[in-house]
């Protein structure tokens, strides 16, 4: 039987084109198992508008046969009517173009193979005449393999031309679960991740690893569809340049070769990448080649950049790094669920710092003490970008224009975040702690509790660089409140020392001390119900940390409900 097809649902290619405008070219380059048609496919559907396909199966002739047959007359009938009439290709082209450019036709054509389609005169000229015709409400999307032959197509276009590559096309990780699910996958989670990455996010090269998997079959497979369909010819290329005495690279056929999912950029473009150039581990593996691309100068030499306006100033980034990890930036609030677990804690590790950064060196040591110092510091490099784009989604596109936001920087020996950018809940307590450190006002004091929802870096428990940070502000907070509650009582003010000993409980409902101090109170001012529930509740907190409770608290707890004693000093 054969396995089942699986479309799961591709947001970053979709987000994409959804900022395609009426008039539009859209080039769309990955190499085989990408995907590039059934997504577009699947953007077209959820669009809502007419979609005609223009497919290269064979030349330029038999493509507009077959897209004429399939409109049928119905959006296409100038293109209908002069196929019927066996008219010659110019003539077909023509006729066409007026179709895109009929009134309220708000087409989406889609030329599929579009690279194929223009290794040949005719076709190369007929594709360039429907990406420079005239300014119409239709959009058009280019498919290929190459990035070179689609450029070349654009490169006279007066309108909105947006260059979509094989980076988006990749499958994410819930999506390679989907695929798998489908395939009767059932290792390990890591293992599926790391297949991800070694396919760079082919999501036709992991299919094809998944079935090997499945029927314990070799990996002939595997290597002929690599070789064949996603490499194809440029594997004399990669050979190439994967031996040091190979063609030297140059920017332009690197970022190339990347945009077309042959090869993986450097961490600071790609997120699978790590120190420098390297190809995917199964395209080498059945290619028998090195992973890593010899490289000469600096990688960001090899990074294009393009001149564009400033992006205007940047929106502050409030981290709420007290109980559940929050960010709040242009409006948007960030849950720390969505963002990964070394990112969360590297952010939370900076939070812990003095003026929020730290050497290279302390933050592998601290996040990654067990690895090397090469994969430390890839480790390190992909956990900044993951964070940088978690707090920018723009982050990508801003690093292709040179204007990435600076939230979380990497310079030289240091990694920190912008202290004009990003704030934290944590340092922002602690500024309040020292700055009421003597006597408060009532309104500092409830404003202190209101921002303490919960203990620093609840993602991070048992990290031990946490733990100073932590228990630095919970003694803080509650030196705070014991005074507090004390000059409360000493006034009679008992009403108040009883809400900061209740705000204190909630802040820790572990706190045998306070829950002592709460049973106490509560007893003093008559309200037995409430003194038992503390009392018993302090017995266990205390009897947990091999603590002997304090004789008051048996009394309070064994005391029957009916019975009410005399106040007590």
């Amino acid at each position: 039987m054969r396995s089942p097809r699986v479309q799961p649902a591709r947001p970053r290619i979709e987000s994409a084109l959804d900022q395609l405008t009426d008039g539009g070219l859209a080039l769309i380059c990955g190499s085989a198992g990408y995907g590039k048609s059934s997504a577009v496919a699947a953007w077209g559907i959820r669009t809502n508008r007419p979609m005609r396909w223009l497919r290269a199966s064979r030349d330029l002739q038999d493509a507009l046969n077959l897209a004429a047959d399939e409109d049928d007359g119905i959006r296409l009938p100038r293109l209908a009517r002069a196929v019927r009439q066996r008219q010659s290709l110019s003539v077909c082209e023509s006729a066409l173009i007026a179709d895109l450019a009929a009134p309220h036709s708000e087409l989406i054509l889609v030329v599929d193979d579009a690279d194929v389609l223009v290794e040949s005169p005719d076709g190369l000229s007929f594709v360039r005449s429907i990406a420079e015709r005239s300014p119409d409400g239709s959009r058009v999307a280019l498919i290929g393999r190459r990035v070179a032959q689609l450029r070349l197509v654009a490169a006279r276009a007066k309108r909105q031309v947006m260059h979509i590559g094989a980076t988006a096309l990749r499958v994410t990780p819930r999506q390679t679960r989907q695929i798998a699910e489908a395939r009767g996958w059932s290792g390990a989670a890591t293992a599926l991740e790391e297949a991800r990455r070694a396919a760079a996010g082919n999501g036709g090269i992991l299919a094809t690893w998944l079935d090997q998997m499945r029927d314990g079959s070799d990996r002939s497979d595997l290597d002929e569809f690599i070789r064949r369909d996603v490499v194809g010819r440029s594997g004399a290329l990669l050979a190439r340049l994967a031996h040091p005495a190979g063609e030297e690279a140059s920017p332009e056929l690197l970022r190339t070769l990347w945009e077309e999912g042959l090869l993986i950029a450097p961490v600071e473009q790609d997120e699978f990448g790590s120190a420098g150039w390297s190809i995917p581990r199964f395209i080498a593996e059945s290619l028998h080649l090195p992973q890593e691309i010899p490289v000469v100068g600096s990688h960001a030499e090899f990074m294009t950049v393009s001149h564009v306006n400033p992006r205007a100033i940047s929106p502050v980034a409030v981290v709420h790094d007290l109980g559940p990890l929050r960010i709040e930036v242009a409006g948007r609030t960030i849950e720390g669920t969505s963002i990964r677990p070394r990112s969360v804690a590297l952010l939370h590790y900076l939070a812990t710092r003095p003026r929020h950064a730290a050497t290279r060196d302390e933050a592998i040591d601290a996040l990654w003490p067990e690895s090397d110092a090469q994969a430390g510091l890839n480790s390190l490099n992909q956990a900044i970008y993951h964070l940088r784009r978690a707090l920018d989604p723009d982050y990508d596109e801003a690093l292709r224009t040179g204007t990435p936001t600076p939230y979380v920087r990497h310079e030289s020996e240091m990694v920190s975040v912008n202290l004009e950018l990003v704030t934290f809940d944590s340092a922002r307590l602690r500024s309040t702690l020292d700055s009421i450190r003597r006597r408060a006002r009532v309104d500092q004091i409830d404003d202190l509790l209101d921002a303490y929802v919960g203990q620093f870096g609840v993602e991070v428990p048992f990290e031990p660089w946490a733990d100073p940070h932590r228990s630095a502000l919970d003694v803080g907070i509650f030196t705070i409140i014991e005074r507090e509650m004390a000059a409360a009582h000493s006034v009679g003010d008992i009403d108040r020392a009883i809400d900061l000993a209740l705000r204190a409980v909630r802040i820790d409902p572990t706190d045998g001390a306070m829950l002592e101090h709460l049973a106490l109170l509560l007893e003093e001012s008559g309200s037995i119900a409430g003194a038992r529930r503390a009392a018993t509740r302090a017995i266990s907190a205390l009897q947990e940390m091999d603590i002997a409770p304090n004789p008051a608290l048996q009394r309070i707890s064994s005391q029957s409900p009916h019975v009410r004693p005399a106040l007590q000093q």
